[in-house]
């Protein structure tokens, strides 16, 4: 299981809006999608938006590279082990915003 967090500046909420929709209406392998997060929220440094995946053997995370419109995207597997999972086996896609390890 994975999670990727689509961040966005809210400057550009419409944008970002129309991307969790095109998520939402193209893409079957995710196994749930969350409503944009205006505000900071966890270990996350921006508002953001959630969505679950099993796997990657549909090419989602290559697709969401090429969908993402500029925002960062922060993928990681979900274990027991959150801060790990959040920094060392996480990838990002465009910029590297990190996070609040100290929530962890």
């Amino acid at each position: 299981m994975f999670h990727a967090h689509v961040y966005y500046p809210l400057n550009r909420r419409s944008d970002a809006a129309e991307l969790h929709e095109k998520i939402r209406r193209e893409r079957k392998d995710v196994l749930q999608i969350f409503p944009l997060v205006d505000r900071l929220v966890g270990p996350h440094k921006m508002p953001m938006f959630e969505l679950h995946f099993r796997d990657n053997q549909k090419g989602l995370i290559e697709w969401l590279d090429t969908q993402r419109g500029g925002f960062s995207v922060l993928i990681h597997p979900v274990s027991e082990e959150e801060l790990l999972d959040h920094t060392e086996r996480a990838q990002w896609l465009g910029t590297n915003l990190g996070i609040f390890e100290e929530i962890f």
